[in-house]
């Protein structure tokens, strides 16, 4: 064997052992860090006033801060609503100005101030 040989044989060992350390790290921390957890109960939309009504509950394991809906791609108006454990919440959301047939459902979603999103479904009435 010559010292190239000896050299990229080294190479792919320490290239392989550098993955194998990443991959073992990134599975640790991720197994260590929680993160917070919304259950939407009920979702609806008032296709007259604009106005999205939402039943949320944090199950836990940590505080939960929501700060944007999206309903239908399109941002409602900001909110900061912050959920301890085991709280539930229900809270409207104005600002959401879309032209919906009721009876129909409204695709949407909630975002957290760690950017976590949770879907749902709104009933237009």
């Amino acid at each position: 064997m010559t010292s190239l040989e000896v050299a990229i044989i080294i190479a792919i060992v320490l290239v392989i052992a550098v993955a194998v350390g990443w991959y073992l790290y990134t599975t640790f921390v991720a197994t260590t860090t929680t993160q917070g957890r919304l259950a939407v109960s009920s979702a609806e939309y008032d296709s007259v006033s604009n106005v999205l009504t939402l039943h949320v509950t944090n199950p836990g394991p940590q505080e939960v801060t929501i700060t944007t809906v999206v309903l239908q791609g399109i941002r409602c108006n900001p909110v900061t609503i912050r959920l301890q454990v085991g709280q539930s919440e229900r809270f409207t959301v104005s600002g959401c100005s879309i032209p919906a047939t009721p009876g129909t459902m409204i695709p949407g979603y909630i975002v957290t101030s760690v950017g976590t999103t949770f879907p749902f479904n709104a009933v237009v009435r």
